[in-house]
C-alpha cells in the first residue's frame, strides 16, 4: 500500500496548495529546470553537479512533489558518492519519497462543463424546430455577438470565452462565436495581451530592461521586468507572456555568461577540454551566441595546434630538412595559438621546447656547413667545390632562417656565396678559353692566356689544366712555325711567354729548353756567317792598307819641319825726358820702356792613331738538365 499512500499524500498536498498547478507551470520553475538539465548534461566536474544541485533544491521548494525535479535530482545522484549524500538529505528535508509514482497519480485531463458545450445530436432524431422563444430571442444574439466581438478586440479573452459559450449553447453551429472562443483561448494560453492595455508605466519598465539586456546588465534588466509584471497584474492583466518569456531568456543569458566566464577561467588555466565543455553548454543555453561561437572556436582551435605542435614534437624524424620543415610547422602552428592565448604556460613550455629542439638543429648546421667549407677548400675540381658550397649554402640558409640573429652563420653563409660566385665565374672562364683556343688564332690565344693567367685559385683543377695544355701546344707550334720560318725574334717572343703564367703549373721545361737550343743554334749559325764575313772585309782591308802605306802614312805621321814662330822678349829702353821742377836746379832721370820683340823658335808634336783588330773565338757549351 505504499505507492497508495504516497499518492493520497500527493492529492494531500495538492488539495492543501490549490496554486500547486499554477506553480508547476510556472516560467521560474520551468527556467530553473532548464538550468539544472544543462549543469547536469555538461557536468565536467564536482563544481558543475554541485551548482545543478542548488538549482533542483530552489527548484523543489517550488514544488516538492514534481516528478520532473525528483527524477533530474536522481539522475544528479548517479554522478558521485557526494552528489547521492545532498539528495538523500534535500529529499529528507522536503519529504520526498523516493520512489517511483502511483498509476493512479497520472494527472486526468480537466473536463469542460456540460454547460460550456452544446450537445451533439442524437442520429436518427429530428432536430429540434424553432419556437416563438427562438424567435424573440434573435435580437438577443445580435447583441451577444457585437459584445464578443467588442470583448475581443478589447483584449478581454476571458469574457470573450464566456460570451461564446452562451451563443453556442443557444446555436452550436455558429461559426463566428466558434472562431473568437478559439483565438481567446488560444491568445490566453500564449500569454498576448493587446499593447493597448497595457499601462504606460508598465511598458516603459518593459523597454528599460530591454536595453539593460542589450547591455549586459542582466540584474537589474530582471528586476525592472519583475516590474513591469507586478504593474501589469495590478491593472488586471494576469499573464504577460512577453515580460514571462524575457525572464526566461534573462535567466538563459544569465546562465551563459556564467558559463563563459567559467571558460575564460579554464582556459587560462589551460584546461582546454573542460573551457570547450563549458562554452558548448553556454551555446545549448543560448543557441547562435557569436560571442560563444567564437570563444568555442578559439579553445578548439587551441586545443588542436597545442596537440600537433606536441605531436610533431614527439615524433620528429627524418633528414635533417625534414626536421627543420616540421620544426618550422610546429612553431608556426604554435605561434598562431599563442596570438589567441598568449599568457599560456602550457603554450610557453612547448615553445621552450622548440626553441632548444632548433637551436640543437642550429648546431648540427653549422658543423655540418664548416665541414663542407672544410672540404671545398682540399678539394681540386672546381665542380666539387662548387657542390661542395652549394650544400653548405643551404645549410646556412636553414640555420639563418632558424636563428636570423646569428652573425656567424651569416657571415659563413656570404662567404660560401661569394666562393660560388667565383667558382662559377672560374668555370665560364675556362670554357670561355678553350673556346677561344679552338680558333687557333694568334689573337685569341694571348686573350685566352690572360684569361687563363687569372685564375690562380684553379691551378689542380683537371679541365682547367687539360685547357691550358692544350693551348701550351699551340704555343709550341708557333714556335717551331717561326723557327722553320727563320723568324727567331717571334720564336723568341713565343718561348718567353711560354715562361710565363699559366704554363709554369705544367713543368713542361724540357719542351721549352729543346727550342730555346734550337733557336741558340740557329742564332749561333748566324753569328759564324756574319764574323766570316767580317773577317774578310777586314783582312781585304789590312792589304789595301799596306799597299797604299806611304800614301796614307805621309798623311797620317807627317816629318818635323822649321818655320819661323814670332817669340816675344821684354827688354828695357832708357828714354830722356826733361821734368820741370820748381827748383832752380834740373834734376835728370832715367825710366826703363818695355818692348815687344818676336823670336823664332821650332816644337815638334808626335801623334798615335790606333787602327781595328778582330779576335774571333766559339766556345760551344752542352748543358742537360733533366725536368
Amino acid at each position: 500500500y505504499e505507492a497508495d499512500v504516497q499518492a493520497l499524500f500527493n492529492r494531500l498536498a495538492q488539495s492543501n496548495n490549490p496554486n500547486a498547478a499554477e506553480i508547476e507551470d510556472s516560467p521560474a520553475l520551468r527556467g530553473l529546470l532548464r538550468r539544472a538539465r544543462i549543469r547536469i548534461e555538461m557536468a565536467g566536474d564536482q563544481e558543475d553537479i554541485d551548482e545543478a544541485l542548488d538549482i533542483l533544491g530552489e527548484a523543489l521548494s517550488m514544488a516538492p512533489n514534481n516528478n520532473e525535479i525528483i527524477s533530474m535530482m536522481e539522475q544528479a545522484a548517479e554522478k558521485n558518492a557526494h552528489a547521492s549524500r545532498r539528495v538523500n538529505d534535500m529529499f529528507k528535508r522536503y519529504g520526498v519519497n523516493r520512489t517511483l509514482p502511483s498509476p493512479t497519480d497520472v494527472a486526468r485531463p480537466r473536463t469542460r462543463a456540460t454547460d460550456e458545450f452544446p450537445q451533439p445530436a442524437v442520429p436518427g432524431q429530428e432536430a429540434p424546430r424553432p419556437t416563438e422563444a427562438a424567435a424573440y430571442a434573435y435580437n438577443d444574439d445580435d447583441d451577444l455577438m457585437s459584445q464578443l466581438s467588442e470583448t475581443y478586440y478589447a483584449g478581454d479573452y476571458q469574457q470573450t470565452i464566456d460570451i461564446a459559450n452562451r451563443i453556442l449553447n443557444a446555436d452550436s453551429g455558429n461559426l463566428s462565436a466558434q472562431e473568437y472562443r478559439q483565438k481567446a483561448e488560444d491568445n490566453l494560453i500564449r500569454g498576448i495581451v493587446p499593447d493597448h492595455r497595457i499601462p504606460f508605466d508598465a511598458r516603459v519598465s518593459y523597454n528599460r530592461a530591454n536595453s539593460l539586456v542589450r547591455a549586459g546588465n542582466y540584474d537589474e534588466a530582471a528586476r525592472l521586468y519583475r516590474e513591469a509584471r507586478d504593474i501589469a497584474e495590478e491593472s488586471g492583466i494576469l499573464s504577460w507572456k512577453d515580460v514571462e518569456q524575457a525572464l526566461l531568456d534573462i535567466q538563459d543569458l544569465a546562465l551563459a555568461r556564467e558559463l563563459l566566464d567559467e571558460g575564460d577561467r579554464l582556459i587560462q588555466a589551460d584546461n582546454w577540454q573542460e573551457a570547450v565543455r563549458k562554452y558548448e553548454g553556454a551555446l545549448r543555453v543560448v543557441p547562435n551566441d557569436p560571442l560563444a561561437e567564437e570563444r568555442l572556436d578559439n579553445a578548439r582551435r587551441i586545443q588542436q595546434d597545442a596537440d600537433q605542435v606536441a605531436m610533431r614534437l614527439n615524433m620528429l624524424s627524418g633528414t635533417m630538412q625534414e626536421q627543420i620543415e616540421q620544426l618550422q610547422n610546429a612553431r608556426s602552428t604554435l605561434a598562431r595559438a599563442r596570438q589567441l592565448l598568449p599568457s599560456s604556460q602550457r603554450l610557453s613550455e612547448l615553445q621552450r621546447q622548440i626553441d632548444a629542439k632548433l637551436s640543437g638543429v642550429k648546431v648540427h648546421l653549422n658543423e655540418q656547413a664548416q665541414a663542407l667549407l672544410a672540404r671545398s677548400r682540399n678539394s681540386a675540381s672546381i665542380d666539387d667545390r662548387l657542390a661542395l658550397n652549394n650544400d653548405a649554402i643551404r645549410m646556412m640558409e636553414f640555420a639563418v632562417e632558424l636563428d636570423p640573429n646569428d652573425t656567424s652563420a651569416s657571415d659563413m653563409l656570404m662567404q660560401a656565396r661569394t666562393s660560388v660566385g667565383e667558382f662559377t665565374k672560374a668555370r665560364q672562364v675556362i670554357k670561355r678559353a678553350q673556346t677561344l683556343i679552338s680558333q687557333n688564332y694568334d689573337s685569341e690565344l694571348s686573350q685566352a692566356r690572360t684569361m687563363l693567367a687569372g685564375l690562380t685559385d684553379s691551378v689542380q683543377d683537371e679541365q682547367y689544366r687539360l685547357v691550358v695544355n692544350d693551348l701550351f701546344n699551340r704555343y709550341i707550334e708557333r714556335v717551331s712555325g717561326a723557327l722553320q720560318e727563320g723568324n727567331s725574334n717571334e720564336a723568341q717572343a713565343w718561348l718567353d711567354q711560354l715562361r710565363e703564367e699559366p704554363f709554369r703549373i705544367l713543368g713542361r721545361r724540357s719542351d721549352i729548353f729543346r727550342l730555346e737550343n734550337e733557336l741558340r743554334g740557329r742564332r749561333n749559325r748566324g753569328r759564324f756567317i756574319l764574323a766570316g764575313i767580317g773577317g774578310i772585309i777586314l783582312v781585304a782591308l789590312a792589304f789595301a792598307a799596306m799597299a797604299t802605306r806611304p800614301q796614307w802614312e805621309a798623311a797620317l805621321f807627317p816629318s818635323p819641319t822649321p818655320s819661323d814662330t814670332p817669340t816675344l822678349t821684354p827688354s828695357i829702353t832708357y828714354t830722356p825726358s826733361a821734368s820741370p821742377t820748381a827748383s832752380d836746379t834740373p834734376l835728370p832721370s832715367s825710366t826703363p820702356t818695355p818692348t815687344l820683340t818676336s823670336t823664332p823658335t821650332f816644337t815638334a808634336t808626335w801623334t798615335w792613331t790606333p787602327s781595328p783588330t778582330w779576335t774571333p773565338s766559339f766556345t760551344p757549351t752542352a748543358t742537360l738538365t733533366p725536368t
